[in-house]
C-alpha cells in the first residue's frame, strides 16, 4: 500500500501570502507523491482570528475576560449581553467568499498540474464544540483547569453547550453554501483539539466514558450531518500547538482510540462511512515517541478507519520513521497516510521546509509488513 502524504493544514505567516503561492508551496513539496488534498488554511494560528472577531459583534457579546493571544492562558472569553439573542451569524466563520476565490486558484492549480485531477482543495472546519468552547470558555480551556473541575464550572461550559445548536447551524449554512457551488473541490478537514482534551483529561480522572460519550456523540453527529449535505471529510485530532506549545502531552493513544471507536460506533448506527481520521503522535515542539508502549492501544482501534499517523517531526526523517513503524504494527495495517502532529502555521518557514521534506520521506521511507 502507498501511503498518501497528508499536509495538516496551515503555513507560517511569512508563507501565508496569495492563494497560489501557498497551494503551489505544498504541491511542490510534495515532490509528486500523491496527497490527501491541498490545504488553503486562511489563519496560520487557527482560530485566533475568528476569536478577535467575535467584538464586531458587540451588540450581542461582551468580554468577561480580557486578553491578548499570547499563550493559552491569556485567551479573551466572552459572554451574551443581557437581552440579546445569539444567532447563526453571529458566529458565522464568513468565509464563503474566501474560500470562493481560494477554489478559483484551486482550479487553475489543477490546470497547471494534471496529476491533481483528481486530488481536492482541504478546508480547515473546526468543530462547533470547538469554537463554543474557545468563546465562552477559552480561559478554563487553555489554563489546564482539569476537565472534571471544568464540566462543573457553569460559568465556562453552560453557555457553550446552550449555544452549541447555534454554532453547529452556522458551521453547516456555510459549509452547504460552498458545496453547492464546489462539492467536488472540497475536502473539510474537521478539526477537534477538544475532542482529545476532553478523552485526556477524563481518563486522569477515572471519568472517561460519560464524558466519552458527550464528545463522541456530538463529533460523530456533526461529521453525520456534514456527510447529510454531501461534504467529503477528513478528521483531525489535535492537542493543540498554539505559538508550538501543546495543550496537553499524551501519555499513550488509548484517549485517541477510545475517542474513534466510539464515534464510528455512531456513525454506523447512521450509515455514515467512517472518514479517514489523523491521529497526532507528536506534539507541540516534542517529537513523537518511539517508547512501544505509547502506540499499543492501537491495537483495540476500529479496523475501519483510515489512518493517518500524525508521526514526523520537522527534525528529520529517521526517528519518524521508527515511529511510524511502532504505529502501523500496533494498528495491524498501514497507514493510510502520514503527517506532522499539526499544522505548520507556527514553525519558522525553515522548520516548514523541514517538516515538508520529513513527511515525504517518512511516507516512503517504511516498509509495512504484515509478519
Amino acid at each position: 500500500m502507498t501511503r498518501l502524504v497528508h499536509f495538516v493544514g496551515s503555513l507560517p505567516a511569512p508563507l501565508t501570502t496569495d492563494d497560489s503561492d501557498v497551494l503551489e508551496w505544498f504541491v511542490q513539496r510534495s515532490r509528486g507523491h500523491r496527497l490527501t488534498g491541498v490545504p488553503r488554511d486562511l489563519d496560520p494560528n487557527w482560530v485566533v482570528e475568528y476569536l478577535r472577531e467575535r467584538e464586531k459583534h458587540g451588540d450581542v457579546f461582551e468580554v468577561v475576560r480580557s486578553g491578548d493571544f499570547a499563550d493559552y492562558a491569556d485567551m479573551r472569553v466572552y459572554g451574551i449581553r443581557r437581552g440579546a439573542t445569539l444567532e447563526p451569524r453571529h458566529v458565522a466563520m464568513d468565509r464563503v467568499d474566501r474560500i470562493g476565490a481560494a477554489v478559483t486558484a484551486f482550479r487553475a492549480l489543477r490546470d497547471r498540474h494534471p496529476e491533481l485531477a483528481e486530488t481536492r482543495m482541504q478546508v480547515s472546519q473546526p468543530n462547533p464544540l470547538d469554537l463554543a468552547m474557545f468563546v465562552f470558555g477559552g480561559a478554563a480551556v487553555a489554563d489546564g483547569l482539569p476537565l472534571g473541575r471544568a464540566l462543573r464550572h457553569l460559568r465556562t461550559v453552560t453557555p457553550a453547550l446552550r449555544n452549541l445548536p447555534v454554532f453547529v447551524d452556522a458551521a453547516l449554512a456555510e459549509m452547504a453554501q460552498l458545496q453547492a457551488d464546489h462539492s467536488e473541490l472540497i475536502t473539510w478537514q474537521v478539526e477537534s483539539p477538544i475532542a482529545q482534551l476532553a478523552l485526556v483529561k477524563a481518563a486522569r480522572l477515572g471519568a472517561q466514558a460519560p464524558v466519552g460519550r458527550l464528545v463522541a456523540r456530538q463529533l460523530a453527529d456533526f461529521l453525520a450531518r456534514a456527510h447529510d449535505i454531501g461534504a467529503q471529510t477528513i478528521l483531525h485530532l489535535c492537542y493543540g500547538d498554539y505559538r508550538h506549545k501543546e495543550l496537553l502531552a499524551p501519555r499513550s493513544l488509548a484517549p485517541a482510540v477510545n475517542l474513534l471507536n466510539a464515534v464510528a460506533r455512531h456513525l454506523r448506527a447512521r450509515a455514515v462511512p467512517l472518514p479517514p481520521a489523523h491521529i497526532p503522535c507528536a506534539y507541540g515542539a516534542h517529537p513523537a515517541p518511539v517508547d512501544p508502549a505509547f502506540y499499543r492501544p492501537l491495537r483495540r482501534l476500529d479496523p475501519d478507519w483510515r489512518i493517518i499517523a500524525g508521526v514526523v517531526s520537522p527534525a528529520g526523517a529517521q526517528d519518524s520513521i521508527q515511529s511510524l513503524a511502532l504505529f502501523e504494527a500496533d494498528a495491524g495495517r498501514a497507514a493510510y497516510g502520514v503527517a506532522t502532529a499539526c499544522g505548520l502555521g507556527r514553525c519558522t518557514v525553515e522548520e516548514a521546509e523541514r517538516a515538508a521534506a520529513a513527511t515525504v520521506a517518512t511516507a516512503q521511507g517504511a516498509p509495512w509488513a504484515t509478519a
